[in-house]
Order: C-alpha cells, then structure tokens, then sequence
C-alpha cells in the first residue's frame, strides 16, 4: 500500500511523462514551415506601428512590490483577528508577536516613504 507522499509523486511523475510525450509527439507529427510573414505579429489585419515591447518605469514594479508586501501583512494578520479569543489563552505572547510584525512593516512603510517610492511626481 502507497502512503500519501508516494501517490503524490507518482501522480507528479506521470504528469510530467504525459506533457513532455505530447510535446514531443506534437513536435514529430506536426509541420514546420517558418516563414517571415508568419513570424510576424498579427494585430486585427493591421500592421504594427511602433515596437510591440514598450519599457515601464521602475515605479510600477516598486508599487506592485509595496502592494505585495501590505497585502500579505493583512493575510497574515486577519487570522489572528478573527480567533482573537481563542489566542487570548496564551496571554501577551501572540500580542507581542503580532505587534513586532507590524512594527517591522511599519518600519518598511516609513523607510518608502523616505526613500520616496510612493510618489508619483
């Protein structure tokens, strides 16, 4: 008899098996035919203006990760809100806890602002 782990990789394994043998399946039996015109991007029949890659600033990753960050602080946290009573039992320990965890968020929030990573100007 298999224990949980074993079925898991062995799910994991044939998984794999399968992907790979359609890829390779698909690459034997299908055609190949380049050619320039099909390499280029289609766009509803009308051809490109300027390059389809466009740079972004540095802002937007910079927000996205600030978002990550505060957004995972709430996940973290909205747990131990809701079971608030049932944790009480353990006294100041889960308060000191979830008060070093946001001082540290604090301190990331206040080190951006300094820095200036929340403006747009």
């Amino acid at each position: 008899m298999m224990s949980g782990f074993e079925t898991i990789v062995m799910y994991l394994g044939m998984s794999l098996f399968v992907i790979l043998a359609m890829l390779g399946i698909s690459a034997m039996l299908g055609p190949f035919r380049p050619k320039p015109r099909k390499r280029t991007t289609y766009e509803c029949g009308v051809p490109l203006i300027h390059p389809g890659q466009k740079r972004y600033e540095i802002k937007y990753y910079l927000v996205a990760v600030l978002f990550l960050v505060f957004d995972l602080e709430t996940v973290l946290i909205y747990p131990l809100a809701v079971r608030y009573r049932a944790l009480a039992h353990y006294g100041w320990g889960i308060f000191f806890e979830v008060f070093i965890f946001v001082a540290v968020l604090l301190a990331g929030l206040i080190y951006a602002i300094k820095k200036r990573a929340i403006e747009w100007d």
